[in-house]
């Protein structure tokens, strides 16, 4: 078997202690986040333009919901749509089993399968994301 390659948009990050690694989309406030807990991992989108941006992150995300059957549809697993109306930010994410409490034997898959799905959703929000940039 061959690893995906990493997505791109990542290749230059650098690990770090943090739960999360996060590269821009190319919109501003919105970031593409590979996510690691102690039994789940993922990708998501995190809509997040900052303080007092709440309801500007409610129009963004309602915004790419438009498009949610084509994303979804691109996407191999479900895919969580979370406005979070009590948070300030919102996300489109995608969880996989295993975290950084999974047997240390099972960190490669763990790790491509992350990958295949950042993939998945960076491919899958394109059309959404450029309709959005177009409009803003």
């Amino acid at each position: 078997v061959v690893a995906n390659p990493l997505a791109k948009s990542h290749s230059h990050i650098s690990p770090s202690m943090s739960s999360w690694i996060a590269t821009s989309s190319g919109i501003r406030g919105l970031d593409l986040n590979y996510v690691t807990n102690k039994s789940n991992c993922g990708a998501e989108l995190y809509i997040d333009r900052g303080k007092d941006s709440q309801e500007e992150n409610k129009i963004i995300f309602d915004q790419l919901k438009k498009f949610q059957t084509d994303i979804d549809s691109k996407i191999n697993g479900f895919v969580n749509w979370q406005r979070l109306d009590s948070r300030r930010a919102c996300r489109i994410r995608i969880d996989l089993p295993g975290g950084y409490r999974s047997p240390d034997e099972e960190w490669t898959e763990i790790q491509e399968k992350m990958i295949n799905v950042m993939n998945e959703l960076e491919e899958a929000l394109k059309p959404a994301l450029k309709a959005l940039k177009e409009n803003t």
